[in-house]
């Protein structure tokens, strides 16, 4: 096309059409300068067509495989993840690698995912090298979280049947032994409401600038759960001075699930198999009768502002969303708890005490969409 230009018009634009050409170059000389690369950046492949479209290589332990209620699927549930991964069971990366995954299951190997977190899927599964594998069970690995702590039980429960008018309570509550480790808790409502504000002006979904190291992906509410929660711990242990722990809720067994609907961005059906966020105490003084606490949660992802453990626990079973959405179990844990380590009745947490894993993932998500 520049040649044809050239010859059309070359006696009466040549002067300006030199130029042009020598601007031509120069600008396809700098798009074949490579910049600085970003690591974080590097790990991921962001699809520009799709929004949220983001393939992450990772190293992940699975918590169960189970088939979906419409047959088609298989379903991966990973302790690394709060969401719920699905390959069709046809695709031959998952029927090459069966005998892969019942390994990794039985003997808590991890293996090396390719997940998309727009779409949840599995796109690839293959072997973790033995020093990878190593990597990760030292915590020297890049998404390891080795150093592992013993929790509460799982309490068991029907979300339907809470009563409210004690459940909430601290003292109802005397089952979780963790409150007995701390007893600076939240003074009034204003001063819960001024914490629960300012962990959401932090959002991603918010005009910087940020008062902390990466905005939090409230936006995305797929998945990273475990990060959102950490990292407003930081916020609220360092600036406030407040207890912090983390509750966890649970969908445990085939087929149930934990179902949302994200109203707050789009209205799309969401679904989990674990869920944390972070619990604070609310001193309340009655005007007859003596002080009692009261167990608030901050989830700026699913609410507006603070809202009561039975009010969280109860909108995760959005039967509209899934017929068996449930809420199996939950548990009031240390807030050094970050992801759970695994799956049915026991109680092991993993930790993220440098905030390392929290960080790599509010920088992968702070681009996501939660609805298309």
């Amino acid at each position: 096309m520049i040649t044809s230009f050239f010859k059309q018009f070359r006696k009466s634009v040549i002067l300006f059409a030199l130029p042009a050409l020598l601007l031509f170059a120069a600008c396809n000389n700098n798009k074949d300068k490579k910049t600085p690369a970003d690591p974080a950046a590097e790990k991921i492949k962001t699809d520009t067509t799709k929004p949220a479209s983001r393939e992450t290589s990772s190293l992940l332990t699975i918590a169960a495989i189970n088939e979906s209620r419409e047959g088609k699927n298989v379903e991966f549930r990973f302790y690394e993840r709060q969401a719920i991964y699905k390959v069709d069971k046809t695709n031959e990366i998952y029927r090459s690698n069966t005998d892969l995954l019942n390994e990794a299951l039985k003997n808590n190997i991890p293996v090396r995912f390719v997940t998309d977190a727009g779409t949840l899927a599995v796109t690839n599964i293959t072997k973790a090298t033995d020093e990878e594998i190593r990597a990760y069970n030292t915590g020297d690995g890049p998404n390891s979280a080795a150093t592992k702590i013993k929790g509460a039980d799982l309490v068991s429960i029907d979300v339907l049947k809470i009563d409210t008018a004690v459940f909430n309570r601290v003292d109802y509550q005397v089952k979780f032994p963790i409150f007995r480790l701390c007893t600076n808790v939240v003074p009034d409502y204003a001063t819960l409401v001024n914490i629960f504000n300012d962990c959401a002006s932090q959002g991603c979904n918010k005009p910087p600038p940020y008062t902390i190291t990466n905005c939090i992906p409230f936006q995305y509410v797929k998945d990273g759960c475990y990060a959102r929660a950490h990292k407003m711990r930081q916020m609220i242990s360092k600036k406030y001075g407040y207890c912090v722990e983390k509750v966890f809720s649970f969908a445990i067994g085939t087929p149930n699930t934990l179902a949302v609907k994200a109203n707050m961005w789009g209205g799309c059906c969401i679904e989990w198999w674990y869920h944390v966020v972070p619990l604070l105490r609310l001193n309340v003084k009655p005007k007859i009768g003596r002080p009692y606490q009261v167990c608030y949660v901050i989830d700026p992802g699913m609410f507006t502002k603070p809202v009561t453990l039975s009010t969280w626990l109860q909108a995760q079973k959005n039967t509209g969303c899934n017929p068996n959405a449930t809420v199996t179990s939950y548990s009031i844990q240390p807030g050094s708890a970050y992801w759970p380590s695994f799956y049915g009745s026991t109680n092991s947490f993993a930790t993220d005490n440098n905030y390392t894993l929290t960080e790599q993932t509010l920088i992968g998500y702070k681009n996501g969409v939660t609805c298309p």
